[in-house]
C-alpha cells in the first residue's frame, strides 16, 4: 500500500550512487518521495538521477569519516525542502579477513569508521525528523551481524552494534514519533559481490533456502516498506536473506 501526501515527504539515503541505496532512492521517487541522494564519491551517478528528476532529487556529499559532511548535508535538505521525513542509512565500508590475519588498525577502522558515520548522521538528522511527518530511521545492517560469518569479524561486529544502536534509538525517539528499524539483507547481487569467486557463490546460494542471491530491487523494497508502510513498527530487524540465515 502507498502511503498518502508522499509528494510532501522528504527522505535522505545515503550510498544513493549504486547498488542498494541507488535502488532504494528509485524507489521512493516511485513512491512520490522526494530523496537527497547521499554519496562519496559517485556525484556523476547521482547528478544523473537528480536530472531526470530536478524537483525531488538533491545531490548531498556525505563521507562516513567527516561528521562535519553530515551534518551539512542535513542543512541542505533543510535549505532545499524545508523538513527531513525519512532517513535511510545505506552507506558503510567493509574489509575482511580473519582476526588473527587482519592489521588491528583495519579491523577498527572498519568497526569506527561504519558506527561514528552512522551516528554522526542520526545526531545531524534527528531534529528534523522529530518535526517531520510519519518520521523513520532505517539502517540497513547485515545478517552476518545477527549469525556471524568466519572472515569477517570486524564488518560483523559493526553491523551487530547498529542492532543495538536501533534499539535504543528507537526507545530515545518513540516520544517523538520517530520509529528506528533495521534492514539485515543477506547476500546480494551488487558490483561489490560480483568479485566473490563462482565457487563460493555457489556455496551461498547452496545454503540459501530459495537457493539464489538476492536482488537490488528486492533489498530496496524492503528497505521502503520499513521506511514508508511499516508503521506499526519499531525497534526491529528485518532479515531479508532468502532464508540463508535459519
Amino acid at each position: 500500500m502507498v502511503a498518502e501526501n508522499n509528494a510532501e515527504r522528504t527522505a535522505l539515503v545515503t550510498g544513493a550512487s549504486r547498488g542498494i541505496g541507488a535502488g532504494i532512492a528509485q524507489q521512493l521517487l516511485d513512491r512520490g518521495v522526494r530523496v537527497a541522494g547521499a554519496y562519496r564519491s559517485g556525484r556523476d551517478e547521482v547528478e544523473k538521477l537528480a536530472l531526470a528528476h530536478p524537483d525531488r532529487v538533491l545531490p548531498v556529499h556525505l563521507d562516513l569519516d567527516d561528521g562535519a559532511t553530515a551534518q551539512r548535508a542535513v542543512e541542505e535538505v533543510w535549505e532545499r525542502w524545508g523538513g527531513l521525513d525519512a532517513l535511510v542509512l545505506n552507506a558503510g565500508v567493509w574489509n575482511g579477513g580473519k582476526l588473527t590475519r587482519m592489521d588491528p588498525d583495519a579491523w577498527w577502522a572498519v568497526v569506527e569508521t561504519n558506527l561514528r558515520g552512522t551516528a554522526a548522521i542520526v545526531r545531524a538528522a534527528v531534529p528534523l525528523l522529530e518535526q517531520g511527518s510519519r518520521a523513520s530511521i532505517v539502517l540497513v545492517g547485515s545478517v552476518v551481524g545477527d549469525v556471524g560469518f568466519a572472515g569477517d569479524t570486524a564488518y560483523a561486529s559493526a553491523k551487530a552494534a547498529l542492532v543495538g544502536f536501533a534499539r535504543s534509538l528507537a526507545k530515545e525517539l518513540a516520544p517523538q514519533g520517530v520509529r528506528v528499524n533495521v534492514l539485515a539483507p543477506g547476500f546480494v547481487d551488487t558490483d561489490m559481490t560480483a568479485a566473490v569467486p563462482h565457487g563460493s557463490r555457489d556455496k551461498i546460494a547452496h545454503a540459501t533456502l530459495l537457493g539464489r542471491f538476492g536482488t537490488v530491487d528486492e533489498i530496496a523494497r524492503a528497505a521502503v516498506f520499513l521506511s514508508e508502510d511499516a508503521t506499526f513498527c519499531t525497534g526491529t530487524v528485518l532479515a531479508a536473506d532468502g532464508g540463508w540465515s535459519l
